[in-house]
């Protein structure tokens, strides 16, 4: 995987960006910083996802009714199961509690490796190792990490292998159905935009850690 510095930036700013988006953004200094963000990033002409669309659909509702539509979606469910974002919970309802907490251990491993505090990585909310803010999160570290390391003439090729790695485990193994589960859910109205443009660009970024051009 060999991308210009450029398209690094830019997949910084998508994952910073999708990570801010599933963290419950209760406080106003946090919401605001993610209307910022999303005014920011919004403003890169691509094709590869559809950032104005996103900007549109939370712009679209009240903070208020943002929080909602996510508690619904992702906490209580409020007459259906919860879409919990999070790989260890919903491995075990599929595999059972051995494959679940397997992949759990797996993903601090990837964070001691890269001496992460999970509560240090996202703020006020501090979402579970494995909820989905928090590993897009730690993809955006790493391709940060990836950045400087160029910057200074001295890449550290495990960087590069660790983000291919921790995506393929542990946010392509889960995150695509759980958002094609978002996108089908009546209760969804912004996420199923948001799920909708996250699962493309997944699709797209298995491509690029797979060794493929964008």
């Amino acid at each position: 995987m060999s991308l210009s510095l450029e398209v690094s930036y830019f997949r910084f700013a998508v994952y910073d960006l999708f990570s801010s988006l599933f963290v419950y953004n209760f406080y106003d200094e946090d919401y605001n910083a993610l209307l910022k963000k999303l005014d920011d990033v919004s403003q890169v002409e691509t094709d590869a996802v559809d950032l104005k669309a996103i900007r549109d659909a939370v712009k679209s509702v009240p903070k208020g009714e943002l929080l909602i539509e996510y508690t619904t979606l992702f906490m209580t469910g409020t007459g259906f199961k919860p879409l919990v974002p999070v790989e260890s919970k919903r491995l075990y309802s599929i595999l059972g509690e051995n494959a679940a907490w397997k992949n759990y251990n797996d993903v601090l491993r990837f964070y001691r490796r890269r001496g992460i505090e999970v509560n240090y990585m996202l703020g006020q909310f501090t979402p579970e190792p494995d909820h989905i803010a928090s590993e897009l999160a730690f993809m955006a570290y790493l391709i940060r990490e990836e950045i400087k390391a160029r910057k200074e003439g001295k890449l550290d090729w495990q960087l590069v292998e660790d983000q291919k790695n921790f995506f393929i485990s542990h946010i392509y193994s889960w995150v695509p159905d759980w958002a094609n589960d978002v996108v089908n859910d009546p209760r969804s109205n912004v996420y199923k935009v948001v799920c909708r443009e996250l699962r493309k660009w997944l699709d797209l970024e298995r491509k690029v850690v797979q060794g493929g051009e964008r």
